[in-house]
Formats: C-alpha cells, sequence, structure tokens
C-alpha cells in the first residue's frame, strides 16, 4: 500500500508528531511505502519519502488557515492508495483529530475560569479573536461533504462530539484509543528512579505521590490538584501526600495558588522534561483535565503501573474500571472528590491491586495496536490493499 501522511510538523516531539512519527514507522515496517508531505521535518527514518509542503508565510493567526489550503493542494495531487492527516490539514481521505472537537474543547476550557467575571472576559477576548474564528472555520471546511471518508476518533467521546456537529459523519467515525509503549513505560522504572528521584525533589520515601504531567495548566486541571493536595494536607492521613508537576506552564501563578491553598510544601515542579522517570518516582498519575480527547499520558501512566485518576472530559476515562485501576470526577474542578480518590490510594494493598491492573489494562491497549486498529480502519473505509501483518 502507498500512503501518503500530510501534516504540519514531521519529528520526535510529544503528542500528534510523535504519533505521526511512531504511525509512519508502523507502517513502514508493514511493509507498505510511505510518503511524508509536511511544512517542518526534523526526523526522518530510513525508508520515508519526506517532501515539504511549501506554506505561505502569513500573520500567526492565519498560519493554520494558510496549512491547511497548501495540505488540500498537495493532497489533491497525491496518486497514493491512502492519503491521511491531522485536523488541520484539508484533502486527506483518513483524518484523525487527535486533539477533539474545537468547539467542545473551547466550551469546556471555558469552565476552567473559576469566577463569573474571569469567564466573561474570556469569552468575550474569545468572541474577538481571528484565530478562533478560523480554527472553527478550519474544522467546519475539513469535515464538509464530501468530506474525509473515514475519521478516527481516539475516544467515544470524541465520536459523540463530531456525530453532534458533523451529523454526516456518524457511519464514518472509527474510535481507536491510544496506547503507549509497554516497553519504554514499564513498572520496573520504579525500581530504578524511585528512590534517587524523590531525594532529589525532598519528597519522603514512605508519601504516596502524585503525578501531573501536561503543558496547558489551566485545561488539564493542574490547579485543582492544588486545591486537593491542600485538602489532604489539612487531614491526618496515614503519610503524607506530595504532588510532582512535569511540564511547562505558569508556575508563579500555581506557587500562589498552592501557597494559599496550604499545599506549597507538598508540591515539586520538575519543569518540562521527559517523564519516564517521575512516572518511576511516582504511585498515581492525576489528570483533572477540563478537556483531553484522549491524554497520552494517562496510557504512560498506567503501562508505568500507575493508577489513573482524571475526569469524565478525558477519553481515556472511558478504559478505566472506578476503584479497579483509577478513578474520574465527574467535575474537573471538584477538589474534594479528588482528594477522595488520591486519599482512596494510601491503602497500600489497594495500591498494589491497582497497580497491577493499570499495567494489566496497558498492555491491552499498546501503541502497536492502536497503530494496526488506524490502519485496519482506514483501509477497510477506504477500500485499499489491505494490512500486511506485522
Amino acid at each position: 500500500m502507498r500512503i501518503t501522511i500530510c501534516c504540519k510538523r514531521f519529528g520526535r516531539r510529544a503528542g500528534a508528531e510523535a504519533f505521526l512519527t511512531g504511525f509512519a514507522q508502523h507502517l513502514l515496517k508493514g511493509g507498505h511505502h510511505v510518503k511524508v508531505i509536511a511544512r517542518d521535518a526534523d526526523h526522518g527514518a530510513e525508508g520515508i519519502e519526506i517532501v515539504r509542503l511549501p506554506v505561505l508565510a502569513v500573520p500567526r493567526a492565519f498560519r493554520d488557515l494558510a496549512l491547511a489550503r497548501a495540505a488540500g493542494r498537495a493532497l489533491a495531487n497525491e496518486e497514493a492508495d491512502v492519503t491521511f492527516s491531522d485536523q488541520k490539514c484539508w484533502g486527506a481521505q483518513g483524518v484523525r483529530p487527535g486533539g477533539g472537537v474545537q468547539r467542545e474543547h473551547a466550551k469546556q476550557r471555558q469552565k476552567s475560569y473559576r469566577t463569573p467575571v474571569r469567564r466573561a472576559l474570556n469569552r468575550a477576548l474569545r468572541a474577538v479573536s481571528v484565530r478562533e474564528r478560523l480554527g472553527y472555520y478550519i474544522e467546519d471546511k475539513l469535515y464538509e461533504e464530501p468530506g474525509p471518508r473515514c475519521v478516527i476518533a481516539n475516544s467515544d467521546m470524541v465520536r459523540r462530539e463530531l456525530v453532534r456537529h458533523f451529523p454526516h459523519l456518524a457511519e464514518r467515525i472509527r474510535v481507536v484509543y491510544n496506547g503507549a509503549d509497554p516497553t519504554r513505560f514499564t513498572p520496573e522504572l520504579k525500581a530504578k528512579h524511585r528512590g534517587p528521584v524523590r531525594d532529589a525533589l525532598g519528597i519522603p520515601r514512605e508519601a504516596l505521590v502524585g503525578i501531573f504531567v501536561g503543558h496547558d495548566w489551566r485545561r488539564k486541571g493542574l490547579y485543582t490538584f492544588i486545591e486537593a493536595l491542600g485538602i489532604l494536607a489539612r487531614k491526618s492521613t496515614p503519610r503524607p501526600v506530595y504532588g510532582v508537576v512535569v511540564g511547562r506552564g505558569g508556575q508563579r501563578r500555581a506557587e500562589v495558588l498552592a501557597r494559599r491553598r496550604g499545599a506549597a510544601e507538598v508540591v515539586r515542579f520538575a519543569g518540562p522534561a521527559e517523564p519516564d522517570r517521575y512516572y518511576g518516582a511516582s504511585d498515581v498519575l492525576v489528570l483533572p483535565s477540563y478537556y483531553d480527547a484522549c491524554a497520552n499520558v494517562t496510557l504512560e501512566g498506567l503501562a508505568c503501573g500507575l493508577p489513573a485518576i482524571t475526569s469524565v472530559y478525558n477519553g481515556a476515562h472511558e478504559l478505566l474500571t472506578p476503584g479497579t485501576n483509577g478513578f474520574y470526577v465527574s467535575d474537573a474542578s471538584d477538589a474534594d472528590q479528588l482528594a477522595e480518590f488520591i486519599e482512596y490510594f494510601l491503602d497500600e494493598e489497594r495500591l498494589a491491586a491497582a497497580s497491577e491492573s493499570a499495567r494489566g489494562l496497558a498492555l491491552e491497549r499498546t501503541q502497536d495496536r492502536m497503530y494496526r486498529e488506524i490502519v485496519e480502519a482506514i483501509t477497510s473505509a477506504i477500500g485499499a490493499e489491505p494490512p500486511r501483518p506485522t
């Protein structure tokens, strides 16, 4: 099979870029011919043809629109059996909206502003945002008839949202959950990193540690996590509860909130870094997102044997069995419920059982399974050559 992937960037970075790189390599191993058309590319595996996508230089607010148009022109001239893209490129037969649905993303992020004044201000700013209006236009144009022949939603939550906004897509959507690499993310990281990392961060060896991984701190619920840590710090718990924050964000603001909520002594900011060793130093993953289509870090944490505590607005919550391998809050702002779920794992027997279950779940939802299911869904919908076994 000849498949062309069109995207903004192709490389080894996190999120969508890491997914596309892994997907391309999976296809290559399966014996398929892989071509990548990208505006920027900083990595290429042997055997993958990489072509630069010429995108018109425009002001920042119009860059995504310029990308979408350039992608549409490039893919219109492709002779591949299958064309595939993410949600910012027009013209592909198969599309994977890894970030979910734009309007749902905006609606849920709005809820992260706690006061009426701040919500009103944010709503007003969004109403006049050219970039946001263009984002909606790009998405609407992507899905308008005839539109893509196959849409890969990475959770049932995203599938329902797509059907709500674009009902004509209903029969074209396939749900394929994200997956993690179980050979990289593994419980063995605990034996290697638990002691040294805790010592470096000034965290007691006996503490229960929750890890938060992400860059968009407001959307991903960091402030709710900090509030929950403050609640637990004021309680008489059998052992202390700490939080480790991995990622880039407004640290000063988060530190101020931690002081106000009584959590300053139990929060550690690791900065932007590869999360592997911090997973190894932790006991549970905490990600009370206001919106995540299917957060990769959820699967990574599970693969490391960390029960996941997230929200119903993270599509990955659909994989969890409450009390067995994690929990999910119904309101991403509910710090009290989040604190209760974290406290549940202070019991070492519960934690050990949940850790084993978490790893088992991750072994069922591997990265290879995700890639394989995507290929099968696309080729089935488009009627291309069936994928070869790997």
